[in-house]
């Protein structure tokens, strides 16, 4: 621009605001304190405006996102609804399907690579080679039973009556790996169970506890799985724990995946109880 179309486009903008802009002497231009305090508001207008303009590409760009995430249903009931209410806040634009699965499932799933985020047993989704994985919470077992069971005496348990109890559990398909350590927690307490019936849900099981048909061995965080009075006993000396991760594809051009990886990091380091 030439100096007089400067000058003139000054002039005009400080009649508009009737307010000096300017301090013109035969040496120099400099900003009134008018002008400082309007150059501030200026630029964050115009920050505002680049924002936006970014905020409108990016929703163009990411208009069609999808993930898709498969998860165990028992050990992710506690923490997986609120994670994906904020997710959903932050990343309307995204369509999420969410898949329920065995264990066996998810794992034969992450091997074909059908999800962008998987929740399972850790020790099922480590060593997959087209995954990121990472440990989320580990869990301890307990006894489950109805609570006035004969097994119990306030509240402690009565080890000597467990091997003639009867017990329901998850079957192989249902969870192999949580179908192992129950059998080996019943082994290390020396006895073999005598199981009733195995089931494919964990909603069978405690339904099947409720009934008073069995007792159950199963990790502790069921006891959030569902509403029910059923007692969840600790069990003494040394367990093996269970232990849940988060697995997430190593190569995608997909950002909905970053954004939900970054939600989880998020709350590992803010609110890392939630799990």
């Amino acid at each position: 621009m030439t100096q007089p179309a400067i000058t003139h486009q000054i002039s005009a903008l400080e009649r508009e605001l009737g307010a000096k802009l300017f301090l013109r002497t035969t040496r120099n231009v400099s900003l009134t304190r008018a002008g400082e305090l309007f150059l501030e508001d200026a630029k964050r207008m115009l920050d505002l405006e680049e924002r936006a303009m970014d905020r409108l590409r990016q929703a163009e760009q990411t208009d069609n996102l999808s993930l898709k995430i498969g998860y165990l249903n028992s050990p992710c009931r506690h923490f997986l609804p609120k994670l994906m209410r904020e997710y959903r806040s932050r990343y309307p634009q995204v369509r999420v399907e969410l898949v329920r699965g065995v264990a066996e499932d998810l794992q034969k799933g992450c091997e074909e690579a059908a999800y962008d985020v998987a929740f399972s047993v850790l020790s099922d989704l480590q060593g997959m080679s087209q995954y990121h994985c990472r440990r989320l919470v580990a869990d301890f077992y307990c006894l489950v039973c109805p609570p006035n069971h004969s097994c119990l005496d306030n509240t402690a348990i009565d080890y000597g009556r467990l091997a003639t109890e009867p017990f329901v559990c998850l079957s192989r398909e249902g969870g192999s790996y949580m179908y192992k350590q129950f059998r080996d927690i019943c082994r290390d307490m020396g006895f073999t169970p005598r199981v009733a019936a195995e089931y494919p849900a964990m909603e069978d099981v405690l339904f099947a506890v409720e009934c008073g048909q069995a007792l159950a061995i199963l990790p502790y965080h069921i006891r959030e799985y569902m509403h029910t009075d059923l007692v969840f006993l600790p069990l003494d000396g040394t367990s093996p724990v269970i232990e849940v991760g988060v697995a997430w594809r190593r190569q995608s051009d997909n950002p909905a995946v970053r954004w939900f990886i970054d939600l989880i990091h998020h709350y590992l380091v803010e609110q890392p109880n939630l799990f």
